[in-house]
Formats: structure tokens, C-alpha cells, sequence
């Protein structure tokens, strides 16, 4: 991978590498007009063959289960959509972000290592690893495959298993850590290895803008995660005087609680990255406001007694109080009043469906 630019920062996702390793993205870059990122042309062959083919099959031929009768199960493939969409979006924006942040032209105390890869190869399998056996223990102790096969028929379970086994765990693995990675190990990488605020940014954010955007645009993706999770438990009950699906309904109180609970996780991930990346940003320029008022006295005679203190170098005067003015324009938080306008309709439209259905 080139250490030039944002690719030095971004990663190689694990769905990528079961892309190259199936050929798929042979087959994507030979798609004329178009520059097709092979993992989505693997996700979207994987899900045209479950419910264009297996589920429309199984409803016409078979009369089993189908989305047709049960519209609300889209969901599940919109996520993994989403979450594909979600994983590079994610990673390309974080390498973007730390690319603004011109770490080369900073003085910092750490390795640079540090920031290369969102998150590392092992973690990615490891835990894609952990989802897999817990994903088959619930159909194992939970669901049943003989319900699931007499529901869906026993090709559309295998296949299901290999989807989710090559396809759906790993993307959505990714999505997960990503978002988890961005709001809890950033900002704990940015204060490790000491990344200055730059003063003189024009946008008064310290350099920092391109983080608030990874931070406030992730959890949008985060955001509408959940609104498709809403539809998919609810959808039975909301469209249940339209359809009729062999499930039963979620137990309402259960979902309700999975539903505030990642919401509340939500506020917590996004509160919690916003609040470390401020102190950063208000930690030094306290520190910086200290020092330039120290240097203030410097050029002066008697500076605490303000009827007879004499400037004694006017032009390092003006020097250090233009220095100054640029410190205390400088916001201690990476968004404006429109972004943080944007976060809070987000935070509330999750929990806000939940209370009305």
C-alpha cells in the first residue's frame, strides 16, 4: 500500500480482502463506465441471489417465507447496504481527517505509526470470528434450524450461511469497530501523540474541522443503523393490518429496550468524543493564552499596575497580541452551531420513533 497521502492512514478492510481473494474485483474493474468498488459489486451479487432469487423462489414455488409478505425484513439487507457503505466511508474519511491534520508538519511526541489503519487486520478477524459463533449458538439454542429450514427451505439456509459466514458478518463487524474506533481511540490517539491545535486556522476550529466531520457524519451512519433495526423489529406491528408473517411479533418491551439501549450508547460514544477532543482543544489553548501573557510582561514595566505600565517593545507588543487574538478566536470544539444543530435532531429522531410506535 503507498505511504503517500491519505492511503498512508487507510487500511485494507477485511470484505476487501475476501473481494481480491474471490476475484471479485477482477470482475468489478472489467465493468466498463464505470470504477466500481469490488466489495459492493460482492454484496450486492450476494443479496440479489438471497432475495431475488432464493426468497422469490421460495414464495412463488415453495410458498414459504418471503419479503413479500414481510416487507420489513428489507431492513436486514438495507443495513448490510448501509454497513458496507458505512466501513469505507469511515475509513476513507478518517484518513482523509488525520491527512488534514498535516501530522508530518507537527511536532509531535510519538510514533506517526500510530494513526495507519482505523483498525488492525487481527482485530477485524478476531472479532468477525466471535459474531460467527455467536450468530450460530442463537440459530443453534435459539431459533432452530429445523424451524428456520421449514420456514425458508434448506437451500436458502445454506446459502444463508454462507452469506452471512463471507459477506454480512464481515461488513458489519467492520462498521462496527469503525464507528467504535473513531469515537473512543481517536481521540485517545490524538492527545497520545500530542497533536498541536493550529491557531491560525481560518475556520477558528484549530484544525480540528476535518475530525468533527468523521465524528458528527459517522454517527449519522450510526443514526440511521438504528432507524433501519426500528423498522425491521416494529415493522410487524406497524404493518400488521397490511401483512400476515409466519413470525410472531417482537415482544414490544424487549425491543424497546435493545432500541434505548443503543441509543443511549449512541449518546454516549458521540458525548464522549466530542468531550475529549474539546479538552484537548481547551487544554491548550489555556496553556498557550498562559504562556503569551507571560510574554506580555515581558515587554512591559510595572504590567500590574495598569495606570503606570510602559510598553517597552511596541512592535513584539503587537506581535504577541496579534498571537493572542488568533488564540482567543480559536473554538475549543470541532463543529459549528449548524453541526451541532444536526447531532441533536439525530440524537432525538431514534428514541423519538421508538416512543410513538
Amino acid at each position: 500500500m503507498s505511504t503517500t497521502g491519505s492511503e498512508q492512514y487507510r487500511g485494507q478492510l477485511l470484505i476487501e480482502r475476501i473481494a481480491e481473494r474471490s476475484h471479485v474485483d477482477s470482475l468489478a474493474h472489467r465493468i466498463p463506465r464505470f470504477n466500481l468498488y469490488p466489495p459492493y459489486l460482492l454484496v450486492g451479487l450476494v443479496l440479489f441471489i438471497e432475495y431475488g432469487i432464493f426468497d422469490l423462489y421460495n414464495y412463488f414455488v415453495s410458498g414459504k417465507n418471503s419479503f413479500i409478505i414481510e416487507p420489513n425484513s428489507l431492513a436486514v439487507p438495507a443495513m448490510v447496504i448501509l454497513s458496507v457503505v458505512g466501513a469505507r466511508y469511515i475509513n476513507d474519511t478518517y484518513a482523509d481527517a488525520i491527512t488534514a491534520l498535516r501530522i508530518d508538519d507537527r511536532d509531535i511526541s510519538t510514533d506517526q505509526a500510530l494513526f495507519e489503519d482505523l483498525v488492525s487486520f487481527r482485530v477485524q478477524m478476531a472479532v468477525a470470528i466471535v459474531a460467527w459463533v455467536a450468530i450460530q449458538g442463537f440459530n443453534i439454542f435459539v431459533l432452530g434450524f429445523g424451524e428456520l429450514i421449514q420456514i425458508n427451505g434448506i437451500g436458502s439456509v445454506i446459502y444463508s450461511q454462507l452469506a452471512y459466514t463471507f459477506v454480512y458478518i464481515p461488513v458489519l463487524v467492520e462498521f462496527v469497530l469503525a464507528y467504535f474506533t473513531v469515537h473512543f481511540a481517536v481521540p485517545r490517539r490524538i492527545k497520545k501523540v500530542g497533536v498541536s491545535v493550529f491557531f491560525y486556522d481560518p475556520r477558528k476550529m484549530g484544525g480540528f474541522q476535518s475530525i468533527g466531520e468523521l465524528l458528527k457524519r459517522s454517527y449519522y451512519l450510526y443514526t440511521l443503523t438504528l432507524i433501519l433495526y426500528f423498522f425491521q423489529t416494529k415493522g410487524p406491528v406497524i404493518m400488521s393490518q397490511y401483512t400476515a408473517a409466519p413470525y410472531s411479533a417482537p415482544n414490544a418491551p424487549i425491543v424497546e429496550v435493545v432500541l434505548s439501549a443503543a441509543w443511549i450508547v449512541g449518546i454516549v460514544t458521540i458525548g464522549y468524543s466530542m468531550y475529549r477532543i474539546h479538552s484537548i482543544m481547551k487544554n491548550q489553548k489555556e496553556r498557550r493564552i498562559r504562556e503569551l501573557e507571560g510574554e506580555l510582561t515581558d515587554v512591559m514595566e510595572r504590567p500590574f499596575k495598569i495606570r503606570e505600565t510602559e510598553i517597552t517593545d511596541q512592535d513584539q507588543y503587537e506581535r504577541i497580541r496579534d498571537r493572542l487574538q488568533h488564540v482567543q478566536d480559536t473554538q475549543t470544539y470541532p463543529t459549528t452551531f449548524t453541526m451541532w444543530s444536526q447531532i441533536f435532531l439525530s440524537v432525538l429522531l431514534p428514541q423519538a420513533l421508538n416512543l410513538v410506535v
